[in-house]
């Protein structure tokens, strides 16, 4: 909730569960053989959504689907699901309700609830949404849960699980280049050195830094794109999900009440830098501002995610 490149070792409790959640996405970018075109190199398109273009080629919705399937297996087996109804058909209920404001009520939806105490959603690709009974718990309404199902069904229209693993496939790309190049570069000056010895020992340091190299790399790619664009999605999903609540006759400002307990919940958290998600009380904000905002546009609101203009 709240679909990387390992993020860092010091996370806190929150941004590691999520980050365990998104397991299935961390597979398909790092490992998963995924059929790659030429064209799908230079893929952007813009999202009708969001109305921003996305680089989302280096990953078909069907490859996703299908190795997500797999995962959302799994993890019912691992994970034990609920048979209450008082929470299973209240989460269908909720769904349905968001689905219809999302205009994708056409569209097959999977839901499930972990009989699992931490306060946390997700969604995998193929309209596959989990929710955990401390959630659903911790809620104090169904325009709470509302809120959080809209975040989720966000995610999907956003498309953020396939521009994710494209960033993260490019990304791995670019820095296996630039190891290669540079740990080349540092290899060729050792070629300088007559005596065996000194040949070795330059290489021996050459390989180092190669390795120094790569780390480097890739704590760049992670702090500089994978973990920004994350923090970017989270605030899309959010704003989308208000949007999605408001269409579908819940209370948007119970959306900022959520996160407001949220923020309440989880005083201590490391700096928003360093983390996959925004801190909670600055959604709290944003998505006070949006839905007031929106509200001021009367029968034009409600259309977009646009935000007002500062100053």
């Amino acid at each position: 909730m709240c679909n990387h490149h390992p993020v860092p070792a010091a996370m806190d409790a929150e941004t590691k569960a999520i980050h365990e959640r998104r397991v299935v996405i961390q597979a398909l970018a790092a490992g998963a053989t995924l059929t790659v075109s030429s064209a799908a190199l230079g893929g952007c398109a813009t999202n009708p959504e969001t109305g921003e273009k996305q680089f989302i080629g280096l990953a078909s919705a069907g490859q996703l689907n299908q190795m997500a399937a797999a995962s959302w297996s799994e993890m019912k087996q691992k994970t034990p699901t609920s048979n209450d109804p008082r929470y299973t058909n209240r989460l269908k209920n909720i769904g349905s309700r968001i689905s219809r404001g999302a205009n994708r009520a056409n569209q097959q939806w999977d839901y499930a609830v972990f009989d699992d105490d931490q306060k946390n959603a997700f969604v995998l690709p193929g309209n596959r949404v989990g929710f955990y009974k401390g959630m659903m718990d911790f809620a104090g309404n169904d325009d709470q849960i509302a809120a959080v199902m809209g975040h989720e069904v966000g995610h999907v229209s956003g498309r953020h699980a396939r521009e994710r693993v494209s960033q993260q496939m490019a990304g791995q790309l670019a820095i296996g280049a630039g190891t290669i190049i540079g740990g080349s570069q540092m290899s060729k000056r050792c070629d300088r050195y007559q005596d065996a010895r000194q040949r070795a020992q330059c290489q021996q340091s050459a390989s180092r830094n190669t390795a120094l190299l790569s780390q480097a790399l890739g704590l760049g790619f992670t702090f500089g794109v994978i973990l920004p664009y994350s923090r970017k999605h989270e605030s899309q999903s959010d704003l989308l999900g208000a949007k999605y609540m408001h269409k579908a006759g819940y209370d948007a400002h119970q959306s900022v009440k959520l996160w407001e307990k949220m923020a309440a919940n989880s005083p201590s958290r490391q700096p928003e830098f360093m983390s996959t998600h925004p801190d909670p009380a600055r959604r709290a904000r944003d998505l006070h501002n949006y839905i007031r905002y929106q509200e001021s546009l009367g029968s034009q609101g409600w259309e977009s995610i646009q935000m007002p203009k500062s100053g």
